[in-house]
């Protein structure tokens, strides 16, 4: 036995996690704090490139009843079928959820991607996200809600 967790317990580690946490900051400023907790977690995925990554990414969606701007941490494993080969990805989200205003529908949108096999470490990865532009505007916003919630792709 690998030690490593089943990529179908993600979602369950997450919020675990979170109900671990009596002192989670619901500003973006903890978000960066509990995904590196949630980094320390090992999955069973191949030993192979882009298996087990982090997207961050940030804008304006339609898909709620309210006009609203979307803050999100995620990480992306990679799920196979019995033979091993590729089947999909599945993404655990961590959302702030935010009414959008002028100054976050002028923020615009951005998505990055980390994986292990980028030249940047993920803790300095993190930090450049502490230190985002639009971290410093959600500050001083109240979020609608946080969630974390799991899709697949």
């Amino acid at each position: 036995m690998s030690g490593k967790q089943q990529v179908e317990a993600a979602l369950g580690l997450a919020r675990g996690l979170l109900a671990e946490a009596a002192s989670f900051n619901f500003q973006p400023s903890g978000l960066t704090g509990l995904v590196r907790r949630y980094s320390a977690i090992e999955f069973d995925v191949p030993d192979v490139p882009d298996v087990d990554g982090y997207l961050f990414q940030y804008g304006k969606v339609s898909w709620f009843s309210e006009p609203t701007f979307v803050l999100s941490l995620a990480r992306q494993l990679e799920v196979v079928d019995s033979t091993g080969e590729h089947d999909y990805y599945i993404q655990v989200q961590f959302e702030f959820r935010y009414p959008l205003d002028d100054e976050l529908e002028f923020a615009g949108s951005y998505s990055e991607w980390w994986f292990p096999e980028d030249k940047r470490s993920f803790d300095v990865w993190l930090g450049s996200i502490d230190r985002a532009t639009i971290m410093n505007i959600l500050a001083g916003k109240t979020p609608r809600e946080f969630e974390i919630w799991q899709d697949q792709v």
